[in-house]
């Protein structure tokens, strides 16, 4: 939990310093983006242009009894703000199993932390740079802990009004402990990622994330499947399916972990 303290800190400083930048059009070379597309970013009021906060709360729950007894506890807090030329957006997730065999008395407990926080300058009506920060400490992988930084640049290739598709291109560090040795372990990666939305109705959608980073002694592959169907307004339930594959891991552990989710959202 230090190791997530730490990185939830730079994370917050990383946001507001970002921030602090926002009003200068010149940041990055490139063509600015048009008032038009900027004015689309932000909601208007008297005051003219406003940014936009969107944040949701996902929970669930799964209780099996028997011979075994398993409690399944998962949740994700998701935060995402954008105003004129910046976007950003990050949340922070916890998955907790436990397990106890009533007839030897024997409990395991399996647990993963995730947290990602990212920023998006947009210098054209499709095409950013982006700085992103990853963490990921899941009990009993092997792993201590591991956390990737990268610096890139993406483009929306599509932006329609029920179909959104970017891809991304960048590089950067990873830095990994294993749990058993307590050895750590620093690498350049290149980080190859993409995302595509799919407005299926107005109750419901369709995401698609992947990714891979690249580095030196190990690449590591995620992918996110969700779908969404809206309740009411503000409550939907989603199934999602995530999945982390690696290309080495420490003696006895698996290179594939995945997730299957059944999880009610608040949006507000």
């Amino acid at each position: 939990m230090e190791n997530l303290s730490r990185f939830t800190f730079s994370l917050v400083i990383s946001f507001f310093l970002l921030s602090a930048f926002a009003s200068a059009d010149d940041f990055f070379l490139g063509k600015p983006a048009e008032d038009e597309q900027a004015a689309a970013d932000c909601s208007e009021d008297e005051n003219g242009c406003k940014s936009k906060w969107k944040s949701s709360v996902e929970f669930g729950y799964v209780a099996v009894s028997g011979n075994t007894d398993t409690t399944s506890v998962n949740g994700r807090f998701e935060l995402g703000y954008e105003v004129e030329k910046w976007r950003h957006g990050g949340f922070i997730a916890s998955q907790t199993t436990t397990t106890e065999d009533r007839l030897t008395g024997v409990q395991t407990d399996a647990e993963k932390y995730t947290a990602q926080v990212k920023s998006d300058y947009k210098y054209s009506d499709s095409a950013y740079a982006f700085g992103i920060a990853d963490y990921d400490n899941t009990k009993d992988s092997g792993f201590d802990y591991q956390i990737s930084y990268a610096l890139g640049a993406g483009y929306r290739f599509i932006e329609q009004k029920a179909h959104q598709l970017d891809a991304e291109m960048g590089i950067g560090v990873r830095d990994s402990k294993t749990e058993l040795t307590s050895e750590s372990n620093s690498e350049s990666i290149v980080r190859l990622a993409g995302l595509y939305k799919w407005q299926i109705s107005k109750n419901s959608t369709f995401e698609q994330q992947l990714s891979t980073e690249v580095g030196d002694d190990n690449t590591i592959s995620r992918t996110y499947t969700g779908v969404t169907a809206n309740i009411i307004e503000s409550l939907a339930l989603k199934v999602s399916y995530t999945a982390k594959r690696q290309t080495e891991v420490p003696v006895g552990n698996e290179k594939l972990e995945t997730i299957t989710s059944f999880t009610v959202v608040y949006t507000f």
